[in-house]
């Protein structure tokens, strides 16, 4: 009975160190700048995160490991619809693949903001996304390829763990 209790909380204590070591969900919304970047005034452009600046996303974790994500672009294409794609890699150029995850259209100031997009932790641990630490980004276009009303993305991707 003894031997029993003692493995019990020897493995409580271990998986609570390891909790403890794994890097943390994204608490607090965290906050990062939009560029226009790859837009064609710049068909050369290496989709490298810089540009004119256009607004911000902000990103939180809940505690099942799903994301909220918050768009506030602005300097885009009055009355325009955009797309919003959780991008998978740190920048266009180094993708491995995307997923539309939202919509937003621009006022006649060219500002439009998402509100709260929920990402479910299934849909982060599914292809092209997965388990593990991540550092990944917000892309804006029209559509998929289209950059002529401006292609927007983060300066820096924001990191978070997946369960």
């Amino acid at each position: 009975m003894n031997l029993r209790r003692l493995v019990l909380v020897v493995a409580v204590i271990g998986a609570s160190q390891m909790l403890s070591t794994m890097p943390g969900l994204a608490a607090a919304k965290t906050k990062i700048d939009l560029v226009n970047d790859c837009a064609t005034s710049d068909p050369e452009s290496a989709c490298d995160n810089t540009g004119t600046a256009a607004g911000f996303v902000k990103f939180e974790q809940d505690a099942t490991g799903g994301l909220t994500i918050d768009v506030m672009l602005r300097g885009a294409r009055p009355e325009t619809t955009y797309r919003i794609f959780l991008t998978c890699g740190p920048t266009i150029a180094q993708s491995c693949g995307f997923l539309q995850i939202g919509t937003v259209t621009t006022n006649a100031a060219g500002v439009a903001h998402s509100g709260d997009i929920v990402v479910p932790v299934a849909t982060l641990q599914a292809t092209p996304f997965g388990s593990g630490q991540r550092a990944d980004e917000i892309t804006i276009v029209r559509e998929i390829g289209d950059r002529s009303a401006g292609a927007f993305d983060q300066v820096t991707p924001f990191t978070y763990a997946v369960p």
